[in-house]
């Protein structure tokens, strides 16, 4: 395996802490059962069209890490989706957590999702915590301009952006 194979794989952070949960919002799904209420086709647009925007997520996300060990960094990564969101894997890995459960059409899966969350948040709070004291200057100045995970503002943005070029307009 090549060194730059060995670091994309590397790269990948699969948050147990969400397989955790989904499999136990699994298990209790198979005992007892609660549907996604509404539309099956509203429900499978919405989870595919989630599992594919995260999955393109976390491909953006590699590119821009292509040449950093992210486990142990020699440099901030502050372009591409990083520029945007100082955690954009983990905000996919959300993403496909939720288009999972709604897939599934498990109550059970997606309300497994904010508890996976607040698991995986206390181990970014750790992650950046080494960060600020490995980078002391660059990532307190990163850390004020790009949001942990996504600002309310950015996602107002790009809706906004999206309905400025709709095609029936």
């Amino acid at each position: 395996m090549s060194i730059a194979l060995a670091t994309l794989l590397r790269n990948i952070p699969v948050p147990q802490q969400y397989l955790v949960a989904l499999a136990c919002g699994e298990v209790v799904q198979r005992v007892r059962p609660a549907r996604v209420p509404g539309s099956r086709s509203v429900r499978l647009v919405t989870g595919g069209a989630l599992a594919a925007v995260a999955i393109s997520l976390i491909g953006w996300s590699l590119h821009a890490t292509h040449d950093v060990d992210l486990g142990h960094p020699d440099r901030l990564v502050t372009s591409g989706p990083y520029a945007l969101s100082r955690n954009p894997m983990y905000v996919a890995w959300a993403a496909l957590a939720v288009g999972a459960g709604l897939l599934r059409n498990s109550m059970w899966m997606l309300a497994s999702v904010p508890i996976g969350a607040g698991f995986v948040h206390r181990d970014v709070l750790t992650e950046e915590h080494a960060l600020a004291t490995r980078y002391p200057e660059q990532f307190p100045q990163y850390a004020s301009a790009v949001p942990r995970y996504a600002s309310a503002r950015q996602v107002a943005g790009l809706l906004d952006q999206r309905s400025d070029t709709h095609p029936l307009d």
